[in-house]
């Protein structure tokens, strides 16, 4: 609900070059990693799908995370915090098209026509849910006006679509989170609808749920199996690449698109945000073995 559509139109060419180049440096440096791991500890994985996903996982910048750094340092005003976040916004879409393309090869089977079928599937949820459920959407957001308490039937029917995308994303082969994530940028960001929604469930999300997926995720990690040079060196491996290519890359367009050096490293350091969507593309990957 925190990402609006309407920034990214108005992200001018240089926005859009740091945000496409700070993910395809990463993306690029994570299938070389991809390759390395391969050889190593990933022998039995779907080559395609392990190629995407490590690009994918080295790529992302965490946008939610990003949005409190700079709100706590009270950079949201600057140029440096408004060419941040609209680049971590575009950076977030593609990474989740991107996810949902790893997962759509990371089907059981080997046939690339069901990869293919899935991707098309998903594609064509993402279209029905523009022209179906965003007018519906903006019609509530119409009937809420402000100053005046939003209907729950409106709060009520929203959350239920929402799993109801989840659950048909789940069902063509994506992830539930893709369904409910698309739901979630639909919503008008105009008016008191998209504010009244946060209020009711940012508490619930916040306070219970999220400390639980930490926890979960915490549960599935075992660092006890991180023995010997090999896997240590593959761990620093795998962390020096991910930083690298986004403060690298980040850095070396911020000054070809004429950024200070200064706002160019900040820039850099900020784009390498790493967070919950980092959380949840590392455990579907490890569902999907």
């Amino acid at each position: 609900i925190e990402l609006d559509p309407k920034s990214l139109r108005k992200t001018g060419g240089r926005v859009l070059a740091i945000a496409m180049v700070g993910i395809s440096l990463p993306f690029a440096l994570g299938i070389g990693s991809s390759f390395v791991l391969k050889k190593t500890i990933a022998k039995d994985a779907n080559t395609s799908a392990f190629l995407v996903y490590m690009g994918v996982a080295l790529s992302i910048t965490a946008f939610p995370v990003l949005a409190r750094i700079l709100a706590e340092l009270k950079l949201l005003t600057t140029s440096v915090g408004q060419m941040a976040m609209s680049a971590a916004a575009v950076n977030d879409v593609a990474a989740w098209i991107l996810l949902a393309l790893a997962v759509a090869l990371s089907g059981n089977t080997q046939s690339p026509l069901v990869s293919l079928w899935v991707f098309l599937s998903g594609f064509v949820f993402v279209v029905c849910s523009i022209v179906i459920v965003l007018p519906i959407f903006k019609w509530m957001a119409q009937q809420c006006h402000e100053g005046e308490p939003v209907d729950e039937l409106y709060i009520c029917s929203t959350l239920a679509a929402v799993l109801a995308a989840g659950f048909v994303t789940d069902a063509i082969g994506i992830h539930a989170m893709f369904g409910a994530f698309v739901f979630g940028i639909l919503i008008p960001k105009d008016g008191p609808f998209s504010g009244a929604l946060v209020e009711k469930i940012e508490d619930l999300v916040s306070g219970l749920l999220l400390p639980l997926y930490f926890v979960s995720s915490g549960l599935k990690t075992d660092v006890a199996t991180i023995q010997g040079l090999q896997s240590w060196g593959l761990l620093v491996f795998v962390t020096f690449t991910a930083c690298f290519g986004k403060i690298v890359g980040t850095i070396v367009v911020s000054l070809l698109c004429k950024v200070s050096f200064n706002e160019s490293v900040v820039l850099g350091f900020l784009m390498n945000s790493k967070g919950l969507v980092e959380l949840i593309v590392l455990n579907i990957g490890k569902d999907r073995k």
